[in-house]
């Protein structure tokens, strides 16, 4: 008896010990806050979570908020089911010119090579045709995890196929396609397909709308902007990442006619800007608009400029990194003025 007694004392030590190396622990464990509903949008006001900072890198509050944001009074909203796909709803919208179309897939486990969904990677397959911008982006929500989940292997969406049925339909009837660009939010863990975005080219800029994470710099002084626009072009190169020059603090105006070696001696301000864009290989200018439907006049055009002008920029050697980017102007000409807005900066696909 006394021995039975003397091991149920020393069994009670061992487990008084035990507890108290691994209460803290579990303690810990318990009190880390989770996420009943993974698929519930994060409070933007909460943004700063630790939770979501540990499991995918996120994007500022304002480039978030564009990237699951679909107001009445710029955005349609449809959703998609495999029973019911509303194909020809969302075809007849984008021939209306609508600013912005969300698609909201509401079926659960739809990849992007799922069958029913080959009538919108057709769609997105045709934008990336015609120059757009497709982006693929994990839907920025708070699910917990032990960290960064690996970016889906999509299949080859944009290539071009052998059939000549699909050939001569991709001239002829998606020409409507080439006013767009899109964007594909999937879940970060699952990669099942949760949102499909359409925007229109002329909707606003691409860092406000097409990608979510861009490299954002502000035009200071002319000094500058020329080493600091030409350090992130470089990381591009190898990031793939686009560039956003914003113009809080310095206000700049496009020429209305043409870009020229007079002009850029004339220009006091921002004039290191327009050899930026006579640099780049191709430079787009478009009106900023966020509106529901957009009007069938508004064109994306090409800025103009002079081959004198072109030729003294040529021969500098800093703007060597910009040869091979294309910029996209947006501008504001409410007051009389094209005001400049914003310039991306993006990598041509070779």
């Amino acid at each position: 008896m006394v021995k039975s007694n003397s091991a149920i004392f020393h069994h009670s030590i061992f487990i008084f010990f035990i507890s108290f190396i691994f209460t803290p622990f579990y303690t810990h464990l318990i009190s880390q806050p989770t996420n009943s509903n993974p698929e519930t949008p994060v409070d933007i006001n909460s943004f700063d979570s630790p939770v979501i900072e540990n499991f995918f890198p996120s994007p500022n509050k304002e480039k978030f908020e564009e990237q699951i944001s679909c107001h009445q009074e710029n955005c349609i909203q449809i959703p998609f089911t495999k029973d019911n796909k509303n194909i020809s709803l969302i075809w007849d919208e984008l021939g209306k010119n609508s600013g912005k179309v969300v698609v909201e897939i509401k079926d659960k486990n739809l990849k992007i090579d799922d069958e029913s969904l080959e009538d919108l990677v057709e769609y997105l397959r045709e934008i990336s045709k015609r120059d757009g911008n497709v982006s693929f982006e994990p839907y920025y929500i708070g699910v917990r995890g032990f960290g960064i989940t690996d970016i889906p292997m999509f299949k080859d969406l944009f290539g071009v196929g052998n059939n000549i049925y699909k050939r001569l339909k991709s001239i002829f009837v998606f020409g409507r396609m080439k006013h767009y660009n899109a964007k594909v939010l999937y879940h970060p863990v699952t990669h099942e397909i949760m949102l499909v975005y359409f925007f229109h080219k002329n909707y606003g800029n691409l860092c406000d709308t097409v990608y979510s994470t861009c490299s954002s710099l502000q035009y200071v002084d002319d000094d500058f902007f020329d080493l600091q626009l030409s350090g992130a072009l470089i990381k591009s190169e190898k990031n793939g990442a686009p560039i956003e020059i914003k113009f809080q603090q310095m206000p700049a105006e496009l020429p209305q006619i043409k870009l020229d070696i007079d002009h850029l001696l004339a220009a006091n301000r921002s004039s290191r800007l327009y050899k930026w864009l006579i640099a780049s290989k191709e430079t787009d200018t478009k009106k900023i608009k966020q509106e529901r439907f957009l009007d069938l006049g508004l064109v994306v055009s090409i800025l103009d400029y002079s081959l004198t002008a072109y030729e003294m920029i040529e021969a500098i050697q800093l703007y060597m990194p910009v040869r091979n980017m294309k910029s996209e102007v947006v501008y504001d000409d409410s007051t009389g003025s094209k005001v400049v807005k914003s310039v991306v900066f993006t990598k041509i696909s070779k």
